[in-house]
């Protein structure tokens, strides 16, 4: 359903392994110069006949980064819902099956959205600068469980728009650092031209790196001449393209920030409107205008994506013990619709109520995972400015 459900792997929390657990990131162990002693061997020292079996042993060192990480948890309720309104609203059981996948859609995106969130606070942050520079900042994994937001560190604010050259300087970064490893899933290929990583960018963004490179733009056409109709230049903007060493996973929805005293703020995808033209009950999504808007949410960010980032661990529930058995419970996220008191009790000023019969109904979710990091420096969020959209004005002759 979304990239990010499919990226990350999963595990699970080992039932007893407290708040806190170690992750180990093992570093790699390579010669300190390129120019080692190698002594040549002979077969006498002096008057003996051992001179083969002597010589001096060169130490080596192997070392590894400790990081703790702790689990967390999220909880959705849905609206109070009335048994007696099934028999007595006009067509309710067909509103209610398309409401409850609304439901459903709501409680996956919110998954996703974390996901998101946790994999942009662990990468590297890379920030190409107005001089012609590129900005580097480490990925928080101290922060235990991550924050609520995505942690940005001491990131500067980009100065210019996302290019190919600096795509091409991040391949040969990951390259160096060994982040070239193909996973099972096939995140990470290899091409013609070496390793082929994700790119998880906008559609506006990935557009503009085929028509900024006039180069790229003619060895694209050329490559997919005899495929008629079906070429990929001719496709609709979101389609998915290979540039260079990069596979463009278009989205609808990159992340986008604001510059709000000279401190960037992320700018929501979506706002709940209660207008009437939107809904007539409740509220409905629509597309944030400040999102969409390149004026007020100047940044934007490209994902390269590895599944080697972190890895999520999910907790399983005890639902039994000794002596004691409990209702099953579910911590995936999963809908579960709870009837009588429980669904009315102490929410929404409903104290004192009672339902003896069962008729009143709510949905709830919860969600309980761990976020393991293993190799942060494997993926990359690249902050760079959006530019105003300019079109080209044919006059009325």
């Amino acid at each position: 359903m979304d990239p990010w459900l499919n990226l990350i792997s999963r595990d699970e929390w080992p039932i007893g392994a407290g708040l806190v657990r170690s992750s180990f990131e093992v570093l790699r162990s390579e010669p300190s110069t390129d120019e080692e002693t190698w002594v040549p061997i002979t077969t006498t020292s002096g008057s003996t006949y051992i001179g083969s079996c002597g010589g001096t042993y060169n130490t080596t060192f192997v070392g590894y980064k400790e990081v703790t990480y702790k689990p967390e948890q999220f909880k959705l309720r849905g609206p109070l819902v009335c048994q007696s309104d099934l028999t007595l609203h006009w067509e309710s059981l067909d509103f209610w099956e398309k409401y409850f996948q609304r439901l459903e859609q709501r409680n996956t995106k919110s998954i996703i959205n974390r996901l998101e969130n946790i994999y942009g606070t662990y990468a590297t942050k890379v920030v190409p600068l107005a001089n012609g520079t590129i900005e580097y900042t480490s990925g928080d994994i101290t922060t235990q469980p991550p924050g609520s937001t995505m942690n940005l560190g001491a990131a500067s604010l980009p100065g210019c728009a996302l290019s190919q050259d600096i795509l091409d300087q991040q391949s040969v970064l990951l390259v160096e650092n060994g982040a070239t490893a193909p996973d099972s899933m096939g995140w990470i290929t290899m091409g013609p031209s070496g390793p082929i990583f994700p790119l998880m960018i906008g559609m506006e963004a990935s557009n503009q790196i085929l028509l900024n490179n006039a180069e790229l733009r003619e060895d694209y056409r050329a490559a997919f001449q005899t495929f008629g109709e079906t070429a990929l230049v001719i496709q609709r903007l979101g389609a998915s393209r290979i540039i260079k060493n990069f596979r463009h996973i278009i989205t609808a929805f990159p992340p986008r920030w604001s510059i709000e005293g000279g401190v960037m703020t992320r700018v929501p995808r979506w706002l709940m409107s209660t207008s009437s033209s939107i809904a007539t009950k409740g509220q409905g999504a629509i597309p944030n205008p400040a999102y969409q808007n390149p004026n007020i949410a100047t940044i934007e960010g490209a994902y390269i994506l590895s599944p080697w980032v972190y890895r999520e661990e999910i907790l399983r529930p005890v639902n039994a013990a000794p002596g004691m058995t409990w209702r099953a419970q579910d911590y995936m996220g999963e809908w579960k619709f709870v009837t009588g008191n429980d669904a009315v009790l102490g929410m929404d000023d409903c104290a004192g109520v009672t339902d003896p019969l069962h008729e009143l109904g709510r949905h709830f979710a919860q969600y309980k995972h761990a976020a393991k990091p293993v190799f942060p420096d494997y993926g990359r969020l690249i902050l760079f400015r959006r530019c105003p959209a300019v079109v080209d004005c044919v006059s009325c002759s």
